[in-house]
């Protein structure tokens, strides 16, 4: 029987594998990468097949196996190019139909942006390699490494903390309670190191699975067993307390056109909704009524008929109004716009107004714009906006809320900041026409409700076309309503007196993360420096 040999390369070692062999096994890596991306996108709305985000990660990290940092962040971009561009494809709908640029030029945006974005999950997988390469346990610093990074994409450059992987599990309820402590980024940890785990396994297959694999295992399975569990003891337990305050409201989803907001030929057309709609509420006696982001067609600032009438019916109802209007600042460059809520009283008064803090990069201004200058027309259909400075409580005799204004809600740190000044209730008023029939609408639902938890306050959202909704302290959207329908709901919502620990302390489970990490790689860096 002839003994088999073995290639010999020129080093004396063996020899590498013929080109097309290594060809394909380099396609079937970026397969790999693609394919996770694709899985993590669909966890989210509108697909919401959310168990793909327990092993949506598990491709990649297959096929960064054995891979040099730089060749695995390459990978890591590929499937942060595909999540982020199946995700928010939209960017590319609202350039197209609301400013002056064309299919390509959007198109062109839109991949600049997902390219930036895709950054972060090649970093992810570079980290995790060279954590590996450097003899550090990169299964127990995955989730940390993760979580560092969606924290820095919370405000690092422009900020845009969108489709944070703890997200797609927003309808698991018994899991998502972990927020009140953790924050989102706690559910997107336990998910990383379930993909981790998983990944783990699946490379080891036997080969040093007990000594390297069973103690994460462990932790794993303590952790799915207990956090539910605990989840669900907690979200009854708050539903079990006697409510601190309670109050009616009534929302008004007007659906009006954002081709025909701003023209002056439908504004009576859209006040005319606006009152019939309210009016109808008025039957359910709220005591506080609202209205979406920039619902008035005009500047309520200016005394006029159209800022009486609005007055007019907060008295006629006898009920406090909370509505969106633009409003007209002094900006760094001269004349500018504010995004603004007011509150008008029953007796027909403006009370107070809240302008927005956090505003759309290249929708509501342009940032590094000395450097962008050539951005300039995307922002045209919208205007210059200011920012606000104050994390305004509007006050009613029933109890104190904050308003979030549209793209707010995503931020984590500066919703809790509106319950740290004292609201027992969140209001969130946007204008989703920008998106029309798309995911985005259903994404920003999701963000809310994690809102909800982490605070364990009710949320009312009016949205222009939807999707508006009442949420729950525990996060469950008890009322949600259509898509593009003029309609009006009316619901009790209760608090309790609770003020959970995210709230009192912000993001310490990100910031704990950052430190391992932070620790992680220094100890990585000082043991590859000896060896050299």
């Amino acid at each position: 029987m002839a003994t088999p040999t073995l290639a010999v390369g020129p080093d004396g070692g063996p020899a590498p594998a013929p080109l097309p062999a290594r060809a394909a096994a380099r396609w079937r890596r970026v397969l790999l990468a693609a394919v996770s991306g694709l899985a993590l996108a669909a966890a989210f709305p509108a697909l919401d097949w959310e168990p793909l985000a327990w092993v949506g990660l598990v491709p990649l990290l297959l096929a960064v196996r054995d891979l040099e940092p730089r060749a695995a962040f390459g990978l890591g971009w590929i499937a942060g190019f595909a999540f982020y561009l199946a995700s928010v494809y939209w960017v590319a709908y609202t350039i197209v139909h609301y400013t002056a640029l064309p299919l390509a030029a959007a198109v062109g945006v839109l991949v600049l942006m997902v390219s930036v974005l895709a950054c972060y999950l090649g970093a992810f997988a570079a980290g995790l390699r060279w954590l590996e390469r450097a003899g550090l346990p990169a299964l127990w610093l995955a989730a940390p490494l993760w979580v560092t990074l969606e924290w820095l994409r919370g405000w690092f450059f422009i900020g845009f903390p969108w489709a944070l992987l703890g997200y797609s599990q927003y309808r698991y309820h018994d899991l998502v309670q972990m927020a009140e402590v953790t924050g989102v980024y706690g559910i997107s940890a336990v998910l990383v190191l379930f993909n981790a785990v998983t990944a783990e396994v699946l490379r080891r297959r036997g080969e040093g699975l007990r000594r390297r694999v069973l103690p994460a295992l462990v932790a794993l399975t303590v952790l799915l067993v207990c956090l539910p569990a605990l989840g669900r003891w907690r979200a009854e337990q708050l539903r079990g307390q006697a409510p601190a305050g309670r109050i009616e409201v009534a929302l008004v989803q007007g659906n009006v056109e954002q081709d025909h907001k701003w023209d002056p030929a439908y504004q009576g057309d859209t006040m005319r909704r606006y009152r019939e709609l309210t009016r109808a509420s008025f039957a359910r006696r709220p005591e506080l009524v609202v209205w979406p982001e920039t619902a008035t067609p005009f500047f309520f600032q200016e005394p006029g008929p159209l800022r009486r009438e609005v007055l007019d019916l907060a008295r006629e109802g006898r009920t406090y109004l909370l509505f969106g209007s633009p409003a007209a600042e002094r900006g760094p460059r001269g004349p500018a716009e504010a995004n603004r809520a007011y509150l008008v009283s029953p007796a027909g008064e403006e009370v107070a107004f809240y302008d927005k803090m956090q505003l759309v990069p290249f929708g509501e201004y342009v940032p590094f714009q000395s450097v962008l200058f050539f951005v300039n027309r995307i922002v045209d259909a919208v205007g210059d906006v200011v920012p606000g400075h104050v994390p305004t409580v509007f006050h009613l005799p029933q109890g104190r809320f904050g308003v979030l204004i549209c793209y707010e809600s995503i931020f984590p740190a500066l919703t809790r900041r509106f319950v740290a000044r004292g609201a027992d209730f969140l209001v969130n008023i946007s204008n989703d026409a920008w998106y029309g029939r798309t995911a985005a609408p259903h994404q920003l639902l999701a963000h809310v409700t994690l809102r909800a938890v982490e605070n364990r306050v009710p949320i009312v959202r009016a949205a222009n076309t939807g999707v508006s909704a009442i949420i729950d302290p525990d996060g469950r959207i008890r009322w949600q309503g259509p898509l593009f329908e003029p309609l009006w709901h009316a619901d009790e919502i209760a608090w309790q007196p609770v003020r959970t620990f995210y709230t009192r302390f912000g993001d310490v489970f990100a910031w704990t993360c950052a430190l391992a990490t932070l620790v992680g790689f220094g100890y990585g860096a000082r043991r590859w420096r000896r060896r050299r």
